[in-house]
């Protein structure tokens, strides 16, 4: 709610959109007048009535509830008359107002015009919004891993129903609309997160050490959690979204389209078709730039997960800083705070000057002239100030009138969009060669060490990597020893030898490699569910 001056005069009570300017839409104005906080009050009193299934509130009881609720909230000042400020909302368009015809049993109750009050369709709904502006201002959303699996199911769903020779639309649709609307409150909560979470890293000069703390280790959990659930689903529904594509996606957008087109007063059927499908059609892109990237801008995957680190490094420098006040005592905020005093209480300039020179070291400068001709037979002292000393000569060349620029148009701003695009394909081809090497190494099964041929140089490191990786796996029951690539794309199993001497010497294109005879197997987890 924001803050006002409670002291408002009478003439500025009654304002009308006529003294504020044409342009301005009346039904929003008094959320910047300035009795905003009352105007927000009588107005969420009477949001409130209509929860309760009332229809309209005489006066007295607006005035008693808005009393009320500035009391619970410590309010001391002087409010403005209910009545007049209830004329402003009904000029504005705000609320609506009724005479009451009950008997008067006196002439001043005659007099007095009694009204009663309720809010208008468009000022119930535009208050509505507020309320819900001001609920997501103060919601954190969560980066919700859990609905990675929801997505990649329903992806894969899609994909069944598009690849069927007999094309369902309604339950094709049914499906885009399942996984469409799960990402959408992904893609929010997100958004939401990262929010919170850099106004949770804003200290802002003032920290409480304990509760941050607290919410270090809390917040430092839940993002390896989040980061290591997104590595390990990235390359399924990557894999999905191409499968959907290549299953006819993009060709269906028009046939689902109009399984859901509602009518609309004034324009064809095939217009509104049109429009639906092209809203399903930038719903898919958004949907897909989460996890494909292009030459101007990375995936909202990779984005994430390039904050979530630089959240964990922002959190530790804080607690360094933490620590230093702890242990080292070091407080830079106190130290110009005292040396600013000295400054203040300094008795004399000299003083000053010294003190300046010995916290800052910024000497003044004394390189200003030229050499001394040989012929020059006078004493200059190194230490002697320029009031005491002959005036040093100055270059013509320093005072050369004249553009310093050089002459001509200004060089051009540099155009990366082909580096760009050349890093996006050398991106591309490293990917390429990368699932070559899987395919190949995937498609000889089972097979021990010794009985590798000599291999080309993307699958012996492809090799090394899955070796590391199983051997740092701890042995099973049966010695066999399990282990998933970083990126969980592979299945790696080292069986154990044949017999505890048997070796195996791996030729590779630089180098021999001696390790045990192990059966390798590598399986991968296209279209699985992790």
């Amino acid at each position: 709610m924001p803050p006002v001056n409670d002291g408002a005069d009478d003439a500025s009570l009654h304002e009308t959109p006529a003294e504020l300017g044409d342009g301005r839409m009346p039904l929003v104005l008094y959320l910047v007048l300035k009795n905003a906080r009352y105007y927000r009050l009588i107005v969420d009193v009477l949001m409130e009535e209509e929860a309760r299934l009332g229809i309209h509130l005489p006066v007295a009881v607006i005035e008693e509830r808005v009393r009320t609720r500035l009391a619970a909230s410590g309010h001391t000042g002087h409010l403005p008359p209910v009545d007049t400020l209830l004329a402003d909302l009904h000029v504005n368009g705000n609320v609506d107002r009724i005479y009451s015809t009950r008997r008067k049993n006196t002439v001043q109750e005659y007099m007095r015009k009694d009204h009663y009050y309720q809010l208008t369709p468009q000022g119930a709904q535009l208050h509505r919004e507020v309320l819900r502006i001001d609920r997501e201002l103060g919601a954190t959303g969560a980066l919700q891993s859990a609905m990675l699996p929801a997505v990649l199911q329903a992806l894969d769903e899609l994909t069944e129903l598009l690849a069927r020779e007999s094309f369902d639309p309604s339950r094709t649709y049914a499906a885009y609309h399942r996984l469409t609307s799960g990402f959408s409150d992904l893609s929010e909560n997100a958004k939401l997160f990262v929010q919170g979470l850099n106004r949770s890293l804003e200290t802002n000069g003032t920290l409480q050490i304990d509760a941050f703390l607290a919410y270090k280790d809390v917040v430092v959990r839940y993002l390896n959690t989040f980061t290591l659930v997104l590595e390990r689903h990235t390359p399924h529904i990557t894999a999905g979204i191409e499968a959907a594509e290549q299953a006819g996606l993009n060709e269906r957008f028009a046939e689902l389209a109009a399984v859901d087109a509602s009518p609309v007063l004034g324009q064809s059927p095939e217009t509104l078709t049109v429009r639906h499908s092209q809203g399903l059609a930038r719903q898919w892109q958004g949907l897909r730039s989460w996890f494909h990237g292009d030459a101007e801008r990375l995936p909202v995957t990779e984005i994430l997960q390039e904050r979530a680190a630089e959240a964990v490094s922002q959190i530790m420098q804080i607690v360094q800083q933490i620590n230093d006040r702890r242990f080292r005592r070091i407080n830079r905020a106190a130290d110009l705070t005292t040396l600013a005093r000295w400054f203040d209480n300094a008795p004399t300039e000299q003083y000053t000057s010294t003190l300046w020179r010995a916290a800052f070291g910024m000497n003044p400068a004394r390189h200003l002239g030229q050499t001394h001709p040989l012929d020059d037979d006078a004493d200059h002292l190194p230490h002697a100030t320029w009031w005491n000393d002959t005036p040093a000569p100055v270059s013509a060349r320093v005072r050369h009138h004249g553009p310093r620029a050089a002459v001509g148009a200004p060089p051009r701003i540099a155009d990366t969009r082909a580096a760009k695009r050349h890093l996006a394909a050398r991106r591309a081809q490293h990917q390429k060669t990368r699932d070559d090497a899987e395919t190949a190494l995937a498609a000889r099964g089972a097979m021990r060490l010794s009985a590798l041929p000599d291999l080309p140089e993307p699958e012996a490191v492809l090799l090394l990597a899955c070796l590391t990786t199983g051997l740092s796996a701890r042995p099973g029951k049966d010695g066999s020893r399990r282990a998933r690539s970083r990126d969980g794309r592979l299945l790696i199993v080292l069986a154990p030898p044949a017999t505890p001497t048997a070796a195996a010497t791996l030729t590779l294109p630089h180098g021999q490699l001696a390790v045990a005879d192990f059966e390798l197997t590598i399986q991968p987890r296209t279209g699985a569910h992790p």
